[in-house]
């Protein structure tokens, strides 16, 4: 009988306690960042009435999303989606992948790991392959360290391999051919016996993302290792026919061309991917450890190679079970410290965005906390091959009428959302469909601020880095990189209790987990840095 009482009592308890949480909405609006020049800035030319309205009418501040604030390795540095949402879901400072390499490369701790001494090792007998973003982008990878590495294999006698990856999306749209020169420019300086074998666009070789074009997979093995491309005598006679053919072209869909045939990946060489960020190397991982993708005569071109990665990029599911550098660990975030309160939460977006609102939020984990007070939503994203200029409007009306009907649900006490657009669509280059993309967005947030209103639930708006209010360079050419510009924060309280204002102050990202918890009526976590609201 007591039992009794004590579980009804317990249900009654948690019922006043849901009813008493004041819900609570976070809607992430990717790559959107406040630019005071009109000057290449589709957020201006979208002229978003409700974003604007929203900024006249409720507490609002300029946050930081780059540099140190987001853990890298330079207050220049740009932010990106995987360190904002790193640094949105942890409320901490988090050394992020480019700041522990930069570190690890420099000091040379990297050549003291056992993951490079087993490569390393291997490659002695055989070679070194490098799978490589050719880039100083700072988003995937980071062009001093092949140079480094370039000087360290000379030291060892390493024979090497470059299978370069063209950009053309973090950094200039055409400038492929640059980073090559230095590349081999440093070869001969280096005299390190090494060739880049391959070149091809991002777009075309390995770097998919969440399994949604497997075909880059299999066309780099094709490619790479079973010699299926077109062959040449000079790279810049190619792409340069490539760009006159194509003028609007970026790199990242260059096609693939073999450079030195006897320079390929043969079964039983070391294969290395040194790119740092993990959403555009685990299925790599998964196909040279796993066979995933490939057809049976297509894993056996390289079912004997050594592989590694510079960094493990799922340690759940060890992948890779290689690496040089571990990962940051990070524990005591938000959605983990909400789950200890009890507190239900939501997550919904697209497939572009779900392993940041996911992954990446909750400190590059995969799977939820507690799967009971957590759900998560994923909307398909359209099959573009990241041309999202093609579809600007992606998947936000259905991703915003989910959260909306969620809210009107009572099943939730914090929310989060993302709406992808100004990222995925400023990523192409391409102004116009950038400003629908914008202008999409607005909508949605005109939608769902009302709702918010109606139904008397706390909203926040932020974005996680800057990217669509810059999309052209000084001298004209398209920018489809991120930046280091401030993006905004809106509060929009209407739980009908204590009003909260803004701190002055220089705030970021990683302030604002300790805000959630506040607009909850959770205590923050002693791990997270203060709030910005008061």
């Amino acid at each position: 009988m007591f039992k009794f009482l004590s579980n009804e009592f317990d249900k009654i308890a948690l019922a006043v306690y849901y009813w008493v949480m004041n819900k609570t909405v976070l809607c992430i609006v990717d790559g959107l960042g406040i630019n005071e020049s009109k000057i290449g800035n589709a957020v201006a030319a979208a002229d978003m009435a409700n974003l604007k309205e929203a900024k006249l009418k409720y507490p609002n501040a300029l946050i930081k999303a780059s540099g140190l604030e987001v853990g890298l390795a330079d207050e220049k540095d740009p932010g990106n989606s995987e360190v904002g949402h790193n640094a949105i879901g942890s409320g901490q400072y988090i050394k992020q992948g480019l700041s522990l390499l930069n570190n690890a490369f420099e000091t040379g701790k990297l050549y003291e790991s056992e993951g490079w001494k087993k490569i390393s090792s291997h490659a002695k007998k055989t070679k070194l392959n490098i799978i490589f973003l050719l880039s100083d982008g700072n988003t995937h990878s980071s062009l001093p360290h092949l140079l480094m590495l370039l000087d360290r294999c000379a030291k060892e006698g390493l024979k090497v391999s470059i299978h370069a990856l063209a950009d053309g999306r973090d950094v200039a749209t055409q400038s492929v051919l640059k980073y090559i020169d230095i590349t081999r420019n440093k070869i001969k300086d280096s005299g390190v016996n090494a060739k880049i074998a391959t070149v091809g666009g991002r777009g075309k070789l390995f770097m998919d993302r969440y399994e949604s074009n497997v075909n880059l997979y299999i066309d780099g093995i094709r490619v790479c290792a079973m010699g299926e491309a077109l062959v040449v005598d000079d790279i810049h006679t190619a792409v340069k026919a490539e760009y006159a053919k194509n003028p609007t072209m970026t790199d990242e869909t260059l096609n693939p061309y073999i450079l030195e045939p006897d320079w390929l990946i043969k079964n039983g060489d070391a294969v290395l991917i040194l790119n740092y960020r993990g959403d555009r190397a685990v299925g790599t991982c998964k196909m040279f450890e796993r066979g995933r993708f490939l057809t049976p005569k297509q894993y056996s071109a390289i079912d004997k190679c050594v592989f590694a990665g510079v960094l493990q990029y799922d340690a759940e599911d060890n992948l890779p079970n290689i690496f040089l550098c571990t990962p940051p660990v990070i524990k005591n975030g938000l959605t983990e410290w909400l789950c200890k309160h009890k507190v239900r939460q939501y997550s919904v977006t697209e497939t572009v965005k779900y392993g940041h609102l996911t992954y990446y939020f909750n400190g590059n984990r995969a799977a939820p906390f507690d799967t009971k007070l957590e759900n998560w939503k994923e909307f398909t994203s359209d099959v573009l091959f990241n041309m999202y200029n093609k579809a600007p409007k992606m998947q936000t009306h259905k991703i915003c009428d989910e959260v909306i009907d969620a809210i009107k649900s009572n099943k939730y006490d914090f929310i989060k959302t993302n709406f992808p657009n100004p990222d995925m669509v400023g990523h192409t280059g391409d102004f116009d469909a950038t400003v629908i993309a914008c202008k999409t967005v607005d909508e949605c947030l005109g939608k769902l601020i009302k709702a918010c209103e109606e139904q008397g639930t706390n909203l926040i708006i932020l974005s996680d880095h800057g990217s669509a209010e810059l999309m052209k360079n000084k001298d004209g050419t398209p920018n489809s990189n991120h930046t280091n510009a401030l993006v905004p924060f809106i509060l929009i309280q209407n739980d009908g209790g204590k009003k909260f204002a803004i701190k002055d102050g220089n705030f970021g990202l990683t302030n604002i987990a300790s805000s959630i918890c506040m607009l909850l009526g959770v205590k923050p976590s002693p791990h997270f840095n203060e709030a910005l609201i008061k």
